[in-house]
């Protein structure tokens, strides 16, 4: 986007080009704004706070609507939509609306009703869901030449280790916390919501797959240090299916899992060092070292599925040299969620916020 001369890109081009250097220009307002207050009038920075956060999901919301429909009306220009499973996907992000619309409700009048009403939406959600991916994986695989994974042992093998990390870091080292719960699915369903709508907005896209975004991690990062590790890890596998959904390369079951739930899941270990209250007092390095650790491990899932289902992709590497080099944009997708991550967790009043949450 950024290495073209700005008159050749797209309505889409130009649009994120210039809400990048917006948004940049109003979280930097916003910052002044807050410590002129904090300096100034003390006494209203908590009513500014509240109005400032706000304006920013405003700004944000409307943001997001504007991109996401220059987007679509790209994508359908161009052809690249069928609309035989563009409209069931709308539909099914219409159902997730309005049926976390309808929990948080039930949340404030009906709450002995919010856990049957939880478990039933899950169940709408995930039939859904499972419903689209099989059509995909069918369409898909049935376009793609036939893959030969070099040893179905050893990726069966790495995979299960990824799970099992997953699962012991979730099950053992991530709390069971006592949360709202309808709090906690809106926050989930936002957070999700704003990672795959900034995921459209890419610095740089690779050919087999992989792009680095502008901070698309950083809700979903954000969710799990708030929530902690157990509902960001299924946050993420959401994010992961959306994921696939959104650009489906699929050549193996096992392919599949790897780059996208496995992969995404591993997002919701950011809250690690909250979860055991390490640099509880720097909050910034408290996140920033739970999101590399997170990132490693979402690095680690795609390098296992290039080695062994994409091979080499470039004849003066081997598959091995080629998965670990090639995958290493994830590390750029980190240093920008960080740079933006580690700017919110500077501000006090943002941590105040978070902490706050329950």
């Amino acid at each position: 986007m950024f290495t073209e001369p700005f008159a050749t890109l797209s309505i889409f081009d130009k649009t994120a080009t210039i809400a990048l250097y917006l948004t940049i220009a109003v979280l930097l307002l916003v910052a002044l704004f807050t410590l002129l207050v904090k300096k100034l009038k003390p006494e209203n920075l908590k009513t500014y706070a509240i109005a400032a956060t706000g304006f920013v999901i405003g700004y944000g919301v409307a943001l997001l609507a504007i991109l996401l429909y220059l987007k679509l009306d790209e994508y359908i220009a161009d052809g690249y939509i069928d609309y035989l499973t563009f409209i069931p996907v709308v539909a099914l992000v219409g159902i997730v609306i309005i049926l976390s619309a309808i929990g948080a409700v039930l949340g404030f009048t009906k709450k002995e009703k919010l856990p049957l009403f939880t478990k039933i939406s899950f169940c709408i959600v995930g039939v859904g869901l499972l419903a689209l991916l099989v059509a995909y994986m069918v369409k898909t695989y049935v376009d793609q030449p036939d893959i030969n994974v070099t040893n179905e042992v050893l990726l069966y093998l790495f995979t299960a280790v990824l799970i099992a990390a997953l699962a012991v870091i979730a099950l053992v080292v991530g709390k069971k916390r006592e949360v709202n719960h309808t709090r906690s699915i809106v926050y989930a369903s936002v957070s999700i919501a704003m990672s795959f709508a900034l995921s459209y907005i890419r610095f740089l896209e690779l050919p087999q797959g992989g792009s680095i975004t502008f901070a698309s991690l950083v809700p979903l990062m954000v969710y799990s240090y708030m929530f902690g590790i157990r509902k960001g890890v299924v946050a993420g596998v959401i994010y992961g299916f959306l994921q696939f959904i959104q650009a489906p390369w699929f050549y193996h079951p096992i392919q599949f899992l790897l780059d996208y739930p496995i992969a995404f899941a591993a997002i919701g270990v950011t809250g690690l060092l909250k979860e055991k209250g390490v640099f509880e007092n720097k909050k910034p390095l408290q996140f920033a070292l739970g999101a590399i650790v997170a990132v490693v491990i979402r690095y680690l899932s795609h390098v296992v599925s290039g080695i062994f289902v994409f091979g080499s992709g470039d004849p003066s590497y081997g598959a091995v040299a080629w998965s670990f080099l090639y995958n290493a944009f994830t590390f750029a997708d980190l240093a920008v969620a960080l740079v933006a991550g580690c700017a919110l967790f500077a501000s006090k009043t943002f941590v105040r916020l978070i902490e706050n949450v329950k």
